[in-house]
């Protein structure tokens, strides 16, 4: 029986360790200029496996995505704000049953109690509305701010960065109530808001980690290039930086291709896990492809079927033992 025992327990061990290696899904939106045959602005929201997963584009439909900033992966689908349509756009993570939303000059997007907030950095503010409607109306959730960029809602908080002139993060009440300047002297085009944190990056390389408060403002990682978005799991950071140096065949050092890196939650161990495409022609301008944004879509965790089978197993031999006496 103790023999039996240890079989089951290798076997959850066994899955446990396979959740360790187990890949994240990734999601970022990319932008390029194209030259021939006419000038044209391209985009794309792309999708792959990390480590190792070859990208594929999920949406590239010229229609539904042309200049995509930011990307969140919330409610069973991806959003992403197009500022050259003047649309948000949503798609399944197959990039099937695409919608859009009429939103002129949005940032930044985030789902929660069933509404859609948006972020419009030009206008100065935050808008509400409701997805679930064919035709719904944009109301004004806040007003008179100074370009408001990145959000994340909780299921208590609204939480925004404030770019350009104001450099600070900001947060209120679902109503609206209640504002708060939580931290200053940053320029963040994303965070992100998890139980116990705030992780941030910020457009001049570094990735920050704060408490919910703002207080505790840690440096995580630095010198990583132009920061515009950021995901966190249960032990790995993902940014996508805009660009990262590139050296041309005849030696000359630009700039290249965006890249997504992951990095543990202390900011160690930082790699780059994708880099966008940068076909080079020397006959042409030099347009690699922009990173604007990465997330990561949220399935079971491969862990926690290996902590079930870990639990039925010591079950198992425990109301065996019982039992036999």
């Amino acid at each position: 029986m103790r023999k039996r025992g240890c079989q089951f327990l290798a076997l959850a061990l066994s899955c446990s360790s396979f959740a360790a290696v187990a890949a994240d899904q990734l999601v970022w939106s990319e932008t390029f200029q194209r030259f021939t045959p006419t000038f044209a602005a391209v985009g794309s929201i792309n999708t792959a496996s990390v480590p190792g997963g070859t990208s594929s584009a999920l949406v590239t439909d010229p229609t539904r995505v042309k200049g995509p900033n930011g990307v969140e992966f919330v409610g069973g689908r991806i959003w992403w704000p197009d500022q050259q349509l003047y649309r948000v756009v949503s798609a399944l993570p197959d990039g099937s049953d695409l919608k859009s939303y009429n939103i002129s000059g949005a940032y930044d997007v985030d789902v929660q109690g069933g509404l859609l907030y948006v972020t419009r950095q030009n206008s100065g503010d935050i808008l509400t509305l409701d997805p679930s409607l064919q035709f719904p109306p944009a109301n004004v959730f806040k007003s008179g701010l100074t370009s408001p960029f990145a959000i994340d809602v909780t299921a208590d908080s609204v939480f925004w960065s404030q770019v350009g002139s104001s450099n600070r993060l900001m947060r209120s009440d679902l109503d609206g109530s209640n504002v708060q300047t939580l931290l200053t002297g940053l320029n963040s085009y994303d965070f992100e808001v998890t139980a116990s944190h705030i992780y941030l990056t910020t457009t001049d390389g570094f990735v920050k980690r704060s408490n919910l408060d703002g207080s505790d403002l840690t440096t995580l990682a630095s010198g990583l290039g132009f920061l515009n978005g950021i995901d966190v799991t249960d032990d790995t950071i993902y940014v996508s930086a805009l660009q990262a140096p590139f050296t041309t065949p005849q030696g000359n050092t630009t700039l290249g291709a965006g890249r997504i890196l992951s990095m543990t939650l202390d900011g160690s161990g930082v790699v780059e896990v994708i880099r966008a495409q940068q076909d080079f022609d020397p006959n042409l301008p030099f347009s690699p492809s922009q990173v604007r944004g990465v997330a990561v879509l949220a399935v079971p965790e491969p862990s926690s079927y290996a902590m079930l089978l870990a639990g039925l197993a010591l079950t198992g031999v425990a109301a065996r033992r019982l039992r036999r006496h």
